[in-house]
């Protein structure tokens, strides 16, 4: 084995031990909620998650999604509107060569409602720098308190990510790890599935949307019920926002 595949294996293994093993995947996950709902609760769309934990929107607006800027901000009010937690607070931040905190870490549902506004008004442009838009997440868990294990970030991108951006972004994401939060990533036509990986916390934790950008909403359930299941976890186990 080569020195560059050694430290690829060795990035793995070291991003591996960092997650916190009593998490369980994608699928688990959603076995779990389906066990924890009622029936008549499994055949409705309606707001899910009752938990206490941060949610951080990192968002791609690089020039590639200029066209599509509205879905990506339906899909995160969307998702949003899901949750009905009064103690579960939203960050949205988003990245192109240059990260934006459009709205800080906050639980007022009237500041998250404006943060959806502002969000419809940032004009895309530029390149993909995801690590930054991560960097901005992970400086918000610091402030925060981190290494609480309460925290979710979601990352969104429609392209691949060039040059030493997916190191950078993984480098970030790991940091993330290490303060205790748990990364999913969103991938939108023409990602490239293996560099979210690494940039995720598993394959599992990867929700492809090969179709599109309309195609978001399709994901919108499976994304709620993995952040139901892991608010039920933070109550159960006494874990505390800061």
């Amino acid at each position: 084995m080569g020195e560059g595949s050694s430290s690829q294996a060795g990035l793995s293994s070291r991003r591996e031990d960092r997650l916190p093993r009593a998490l369980p995947g994608r699928r688990l996950l959603l076995l779990l909620l389906l066990l924890l709902q009622p029936p008549a609760a499994r055949a409705q769309e309606e707001p899910s998650c009752r938990g206490a934990f941060d949610l951080y929107f990192v968002l791609d607006k690089s020039g590639s999604v200029t066209d599509h800027w509205s879905e990506i901000v339906d899909f995160v009010k969307q998702l949003t509107d899901r949750f009905v937690s009064p103690q579960m607070r939203v960050s949205f931040i988003v990245f192109s060569m240059k990260p934006k905190v459009v709205l800080p870490l906050t639980k007022d549902r009237r500041q998250i409602e404006k943060g959806i506004e502002e969000l419809r008004l940032e004009k895309p442009g530029g390149e993909t720098y995801m690590h930054l838009g991560l960097q901005e997440a992970n400086n918000q868990i610091e402030a925060a308190g981190g290494s609480k294990g309460n925290s979710i970030i979601i990352a969104l991108t429609d392209g691949k990510l060039e040059g030493l951006i997916p190191r950078y972004a993984e480098k970030e994401a790991n940091h993330a790890r290490d303060l205790g939060a748990r990364v999913y990533c969103v991938g939108v036509l023409n990602f490239n599935q293996e560099q979210l990986e690494s940039i995720a916390d598993s394959s599992e934790q990867v929700f492809p949307v090969r179709e599109g950008f309309a195609a978001l909403r399709g994901i919108i359930n499976s994304m709620a019920s993995v952040a139901n299941v892991f608010g039920l976890i933070m109550l159960k186990y006494g874990m505390p926002l800061s």
